[in-house]
Formats: structure tokens, sequence, C-alpha cells
């Protein structure tokens, strides 16, 4: 499994053209928008310019063993940056996020993002860093939250494992689970 990983994070380092290069309309938009939204936020934009900088070294690991040192790097990285990495991926993926002005307390909802192709329905996005295996309560407890609340789907992104019960809770509704393999995809291919 392992080495599997390792293949399929060094075959995506080799073929994905940089994610920055991609940049469009609507990310630059997110941006602006977020600056404007975190105005009086000093600490939280600390943490967006950190989670970029996350991203650029994420894009630079190459190699056979390039998906077990990002791994370890993701690991280390502090919790609520980590949440800014997942938004900003998707910011570079070209969709416009909002977002969220608080760390705790925040519902349930780390941010919510559009994309043009999702029609005018926003996605929710809950992001953990784990170093253990997320549990099928987390899971459970975020989709409730995107059915309660009307969004058109979630995204729940970890860096912990996710066991054979995690993916039973998700049978059948509209949250996509991103950890192992896709989490490092989506992070230096930017959810494309």
């Amino acid at each position: 499994m392992a080495t599997a990983i390792t293949a399929s994070y060094a075959a995506t380092q080799r073929s994905a053209p940089e994610a920055p290069r991609r940049r469009g309309f609507l990310t630059y938009v997110s941006r602006l928008v977020n600056v404007v939204r975190l105005a009086g936020k000093p600490q939280h934009r600390r943490r967006v310019r950190q989670s970029r900088r996350v991203l650029s070294t994420l894009r630079r690991f190459k190699g056979p063993h390039a998906a077990a040192q990002a791994f370890s790097y993701l690991r280390q990285v502090d919790p609520l940056v980590f949440e800014e990495v997942a938004m900003s991926a998707l910011e570079d993926a070209g969709a416009l996020v909002l977002r969220s002005r608080r760390y705790t307390g925040d519902g349930g909802v780390d941010g919510r993002c559009w994309f043009p192709w999702a029609g005018l329905r926003t996605i929710a996005v809950q992001v953990k860093r784990f170093d253990a295996a997320v549990t099928p309560n987390d899971v459970r407890d975020f989709c409730a939250v995107v059915k309660d609340r009307g969004y058109a789907g979630g995204i729940f992104v970890h860096c912990g494992r996710s066991g054979p019960k995690t993916y039973d809770a998700l049978r059948g509704r509209p949250v996509q689970l991103v950890s192992g393999q896709r989490l490092l995809d989506c992070f230096v291919r930017s959810f494309v």
C-alpha cells in the first residue's frame, strides 16, 4: 500500500503542472474576498500566508519517498495552518472559497467553497489534521451539518487514516472524503 502511494505520488509530481500557473479569475476574487473578510484577523491572515508556503513545499517533494515525506511534513504542520492549506488548495483549483472567520465554534464547517460547475449552492469543507484514524462519528457529524444547513455537498479533508467504518458512514451521502493519496494529489494538483 505505501509503495503504491509513493509510486502514485511520484507520478503525480512528474505529470502535474504547477498549480499557480493555472490560477484563474475566481482564484483572485476568492483571495480578495478573504483579505476583506479577514481584515481584522491578523493571526488568521498569517496562517493563510503560511498555508501557501506549506503548499509550495509539498509541491517540491520529489522522488520515491516523496509521499512519506509529504505526510510526515503535513503531520507536523499546525492544525490551524493545515485548515488553511486545504482552503488554499481549493482556491488554487479555481474555487471561490469563504474561509471561516473563527477556528473554534465554527459549527463544524471550516470553510465553504463554490465551483462554477456546482450551480448556485455552496459546498461545506471540514478539515482535520489527525495523526490517528478519523472516526465514523466525525464523518457522521459533518454529514449532518451538510444536510441540516442545505449545502450542495461536503468535503472532509484529513491526513490521518480512514477505516472501513468511516467509508460506511459516508455511503449514500453527498460528502467526499479526501485523505491518503487523494489528499496528496489534491494538494499537489489543487483538487483538479
